[in-house]
C-alpha cells in the first residue's frame, strides 16, 4: 500500500513541475567575447579593454506544466585584460591581468559574475624624475617607474540584452580589489570600479520554451 502511494504521488510530482540540465554546444561556443569599460580607482579614471575565451556553458531550465518558468545559464571563461588609470601627481598604471570567469546569466537576462586571477603592473611616476650618479651629474630618467606582480579579484552584476533583444550586447558594472606586492615592503591594495559593455555573439536559443 505505502508503495503504491509512492508511486502515485511521483507521478503527480513529475506531471507538476519537470526540471532538467543540459551542456550545449552553442553558436558563440568558438568565439571569443570583447569587453570595453571606464575604470575608477578611487576618484582616479582609467580604461580596461579585454578578452574572454569560453570554457564551458552550462544551461539549467526548469519547467512548470511544459512550461519554462526559469532559465539560469552557467559560463567559464578565461580572461585578458589590460588596464590604465591616471593618478594625477601620483603616478599611471598600466597592467596587464589574466582571469578566470564564472558567470551565471538568468532568463531575464540578470547576470552576476566572480573573477580572479594573477597579473603583472608597470606605474610611471607623475612629474619628471631626476638621478644623481657618483659624479654628482644629473639627469633625467625617462618613463621612470616600478613594475610590481599583482592579483585580482571582483564581483559585479550586469544585464545581456540578448536574451530578450536578440542584441550581442550586455552591461555591466563590477568591483575588483588589486593587490600589488611587494609595495614598498608591504602589499598594496586598491579598489577599482569599472562600468562598461560587453560584446558577445548572440547565442542560439537551444532550449523549448514550452
Amino acid at each position: 500500500m505505502l508503495k503504491t502511494a509512492f508511486y502515485i504521488l511521483s507521478l503527480f510530482c513529475s506531471s507538476f513541475c519537470y526540471a532538467q540540465s543540459d551542456s550545449i554546444i552553442d553558436s558563440s561556443a568558438n568565439h571569443m567575447n570583447l569587453k570595453l569599460t571606464y575604470v575608477s580607482s578611487l576618484i582616479y579614471p582609467g580604461i580596461s579593454i579585454g578578452v574572454e575565451y569560453p570554457i564551458n556553458h552550462v544551461t539549467l531550465s526548469v519547467l512548470k506544466n511544459q512550461i519554462l518558468i526559469k532559465r539560469i545559464s552557467r559560463d567559464r571563461f578565461i580572461s585578458g585584460n589590460l588596464n590604465w588609470y591616471h593618478h594625477a601627481g601620483f603616478h599611471d598604471n598600466l597592467y596587464l591581468t589574466a582571469e578566470w570567469v564564472m558567470r551565471r546569466t538568468r532568463y531575464t537576462g540578470l547576470i552576476s559574475e566572480f573573477s580572479m586571477g594573477p597579473g603583472l603592473s608597470r606605474t610611471f611616476v607623475g612629474g619628471t624624475t631626476y638621478k644623481v650618479d657618483d659624479q654628482g651629474n644629473i639627469s633625467i630618467v625617462k618613463l621612470a617607474g616600478y613594475y610590481y606582480a599583482l592579483i585580482t579579484a571582483g564581483g559585479g552584476l550586469g544585464y545581456d540584452f540578448s536574451m530578450k533583444k536578440q542584441l550581442p550586447l550586455s552591461a555591466l558594472a563590477k568591483l575588483n580589489i588589486i593587490s600589488m606586492f611587494p609595495y614598498n615592503s608591504t602589499v598594496y591594495f586598491r579598489p577599482v570600479l569599472e562600468l562598461g559593455i560587453r560584446y558577445a555573439p548572440v547565442r542560439s536559443k537551444n532550449m523549448p520554451d514550452k
